[in-house]
């Protein structure tokens, strides 16, 4: 496993120089791992960039070659490879295809017929987005096959997922023009715009953007404050306030139908509403007094301490 870490992480290093199919996912808008943000941080400053080494990203690379073996097995006539990436530059600025598998035949077995990719997706809320009957998959994943489609030439990809099921789903997707036309203009406005000129992307409201803005200025100048002269830090101002507003407003009225929800249920743990199914189920939870231990066994707790550092964005007040 230490291999394949080491591996992806000399992958990630080499995909830093081109917009790869995760990275215009992120630029379009449908990844929900990444933003354009996190995305120019990882091309313009890599030692900014996230280094993600989590379970399920080890999983999902060590289940690959079973995946595509898998897919074999139920495509006999079909051998599955794995290319290097392929890079072009015509369209005036890098486009990668970082492929999990070319798909070939057993008569020509290195000749690509169509792009493989390689997905886990455990879980009902995961599983539930792939769907053979429905041909459909995950958005980000569409467009990560698009793009490797129009980078490759080929007309045919497969979305191969371990779902936990007794077998693979397996998707067909073909070529379609009008989207990669359209993705391949978001990569080179993405590239040009911001990356050539140094520019970072406006941040969105994404979890990703949070993150990569901690990561963009991960130190601080505690004072004096710094004086923002612009018309438009009053507006967002302005927007940030009255949104906070609603959300606290909305809170409360998502609160006061849980707590009505609740008394309909009374005693019970579950209930069925329309299509909709309720729970409220009694939970035990065991916790270490962390005060006790401190008083009690400092050694101990000052042991299993840990400190970590973040930024916290205050709620604004009001010079007088």
């Amino acid at each position: 496993m230490a291999a394949v870490t080491a591996a992806h992480a000399a992958f990630l290093t080499a995909r830093r120089s081109y917009i790869g199919g995760t990275d215009i996912a992120a630029i379009t808008g449908v990844s929900p791992w990444a933003s354009p943000l996190s995305v120019y941080l990882d091309k313009t400053a890599p030692e900014q960039a996230e280094r993600s080494d989590s379970l399920p990203m080890r999983r999902g690379l060590a289940l690959e070659r079973f995946i595509a073996d898998e897919f074999e097995r139920a495509y006999p006539r079909t051998v599955c490879y794995h290319p290097s990436p392929i890079v072009r530059t015509d369209w005036g600025f890098p486009a990668g295809a970082s492929v999990d598998r070319f798909v070939a035949t057993v008569d020509h077995p290195r000749t690509p017929i169509a792009v493989l990719e390689c997905k886990t997706a455990f879980g009902f809320q995961s599983a539930r987005q792939w769907s053979e009957t429905e041909a459909d998959l995950p958005d980000s994943y569409y467009v990560q096959v698009q793009w490797y489609l129009a980078v490759t030439g080929l007309d045919l990809a497969y979305g191969a997922a371990d779902t936990g099921r007794e077998k693979l789903t397996v998707i067909p997707i073909g070529a379609d023009p009008t989207v990669q036309a359209r993705l391949i203009e978001a990569g080179r406005a993405f590239w040009q715009e911001h990356v050539e000129r140094g520019v970072p992307p406006a941040p969105s409201g994404t979890d990703a953007d949070g993150e990569a803005l901690n990561r963009l200025w991960p130190d601080t100048i505690p004072d004096p404050p710094a004086t923002i002269e612009d018309e438009l830090a009053e507006v967002i101002l302005s927007d940030y306030l009255a949104h906070s507003v609603k959300a606290k407003e909305h809170a409360g009225e998502a609160e006061r139908a849980k707590q009505q929800l609740q008394a309909l249920m009374g005693e019970h743990e579950t209930a069925l509403v329309g299509s909709w199914r309720l729970s409220w189920k009694r939970q035990t939870r065991t916790t270490i007094d962390s005060k006790r231990l401190k008083a009690e066994r400092p050694e101990i707790a000052a042991e299993f301490s840990r400190t970590t550092e973040s930024r916290v964005f205050g709620v604004p007040k009001e010079i007088s």
